[in-house]
């Protein structure tokens, strides 16, 4: 009888244990086959909007790759990822595989997380309209989506005056006061900036996009001081361009 009940014990843990892998067995080929019936795209909520997630689900779609209904197994995020990231607009791009289960009931998605570039300033002139972002990348405007910062007109004439600029602009953005009295900038031939003011009839001759702390602290200083005894429409043009000098020209 000893004997018989261990043969009983001993056939009962091959069964729980055949039985056991045989559903891991078989939720595994489950999992293997289980399709792509999904596409979720998770936008940075800090991010700007210039594409929207129906966008970005469509250059997916455009990719060449084919994801919805494709095994899961399959499709090859690299590739996926590789497409979004040569947008010039978009940035930290991940794509992952997701399986979602209930029971022994799989459902597959691919699931996009990313940012979009933050524009710190507009560069506009003739033929020409597109955002920058602090690294140079140039951003495509969008219908559904205006940035309110700096615009700047004229040629960028090499790598040394755009990265002045794109300093500068990163200054004037997060500074409110200069953020409000800043409305355009001139792109002079030889790397030198013209400044538009919000307020006033005049134009800031700010010289190349460099020592840019000093010249707004020194304009800053004039608007706070002098323009309250002088008023704001007295000069044509005011000068920062030269070192820790604020040359005003009377009309």
């Amino acid at each position: 009888m000893k004997i018989v009940k261990k043969i009983l014990i001993v056939f009962g843990w091959l069964i729980l244990i055949g039985s056991i892998g045989f559903t891991m067995y078989y939720a595994w080929v489950q999992r293997e086959a289980v399709r792509c019936q999904e596409i979720v795209v998770n936008i940075n909520p800090s991010s700007p909007r210039f594409l929207d997630e129906t966008e970005i689900t469509s250059m997916l779609e455009k990719s060449g790759e084919m994801i919805l209904g494709k095994r899961l197994s399959a499709i090859n995020i690299n590739k996926l990822e590789t497409k979004l990231s040569s947008s010039s607009s978009l940035a930290n791009v991940q794509v992952v595989k997701k399986v979602d289960s209930k029971g022994l009931s799989f459902r597959g998605k691919i699931v996009v997380s990313l940012d979009e570039r933050t524009p710190i300033i507009r560069i506009k002139d003739s033929g020409t309209d597109y955002y920058m972002d602090l690294e140079g990348n140039k951003i495509p405007v969008s219908p559904k989506y205006v940035e309110r910062i700096m615009i700047a007109t004229g040629t960028i004439p090499d790598l040394e005056t755009q990265t002045g600029l794109l300093k500068m602009a990163e200054f004037v953005n997060n500074d409110n006061f200069w953020k409000a009295q800043v409305e355009q900038v001139f792109i002079q031939k030889n790397g030198e900036l013209l400044l538009l003011p919000q307020v006033g009839d005049y134009l800031i001759e700010f010289g190349k996009p460099e020592d840019w702390v000093t010249k707004f602290r020194n304009l800053k200083a004039l608007y706070q001081q002098g323009f309250k005894n002088m008023g704001w429409n007295k000069y044509s043009i005011i000068s920062v361009k030269y070192r820790n000098q604020v040359v005003c020209t009377k009309k």
